[in-house]
């Protein structure tokens, strides 16, 4: 299992950005983003789905590093179980609970690694954030994030039509 190793959030409360070390000690970096509107509010998570990236874009911090292994399902999963438990506390201080910020609404696979380079765990994790029985999100609120791997972009779309997708 995975731990929060440090936790930094912005003055106005509307980001957190999570340093999570995976059990092997190697570390990765999740975003919760709040967006807390008049009379509603919802939760997006940038997950990590590598450690490094082997795309070595040198506009991207992370691309420059190289690559040092992929994510499980379980560890992509586990970031979502970190920022759920973070907005659940804050939740559950907060005088207006009108607001829907107690759990995470969307996912986006904008994190550290090329989300297609590591198809088969990604996937799973995109399955289960969608899976009723488990995150439920809805069809849509998960978006990979690519450089643009065509075989696997072409892959996903007929697998997952329901994951959105960036370039």
């Amino acid at each position: 299992t995975s731990r929060i190793q440090r936790e930094m959030t912005s003055a106005d409360r509307s980001t957190t950005k999570l340093i999570v070390e995976l059990h092997d000690g190697q570390v990765v970096e999740s975003v919760l983003m709040r967006y807390d509107r008049k009379g509603s509010g919802r939760a997006s998570l940038c997950v990590s789905s590598q450690v490094g990236c082997a795309m070595g874009c040198t506009f991207c911090a992370t691309g420059t590093m190289g690559l040092f292994g992929n994510l499980t399902a379980a560890e992509i999963l586990e970031q979502m179980i970190h920022a759920n438990n973070i907005l659940a506390a804050e939740y559950g201080e907060r005088e207006d609970k009108s607001k829907k910020l107690d759990l995470v609404r969307n996912v986006v696979f904008m994190g550290m690694g090329e989300p297609l380079d590591n198809y088969n765990n990604v996937v799973a994790a995109c399955r289960a954030m969608m899976d009723c029985k488990r995150w439920n999100l809805a069809h849509g609120r998960v978006t990979v994030s690519t450089v643009g791997l065509i075989s696997q972009i072409r892959k996903l779309t007929k697998e997952l039509p329901e994951v959105s997708l960036a370039l």
